[in-house]
């Protein structure tokens, strides 16, 4: 069984459905005033903002894997594609 990465969409898009929900939950029982109801909302949409914005800078980071000795390497395709030696033949 394989190990697959953490989806950071699905955290940020739950925590925003139970901050609608409990929005919704707030107004309709009436515990909290308007005043505080928007202070709160503001308040999660900030932090699921700097929880996306943490997540996009954690994935921007460069992964630094070494290539161990015992496996050997693989030549990647450039950009470009792949080089043709007919086409740039270097003699």
């Amino acid at each position: 069984m394989t190990r697959h990465s953490f989806r950071w969409e699905g955290l940020v898009f739950g925590l925003f459905f139970l901050a609608v929900v409990g929005n919704w939950a707030v107004w309709k029982q009436d515990l909290l005033t308007t005043r505080q109801l928007s202070l709160l909302t503001s308040g999660v949409l900030i932090f699921l903002g700097l929880v996306g914005v943490a997540a996009t800078l954690w994935r921007s980071r460069p992964a630094t894997a070494a290539p161990t000795p015992n496996h050997e390497t693989i030549d990647e395709p450039t950009p470009e594609g792949p080089q043709d030696e007919e086409a740039h033949s270097q003699s």
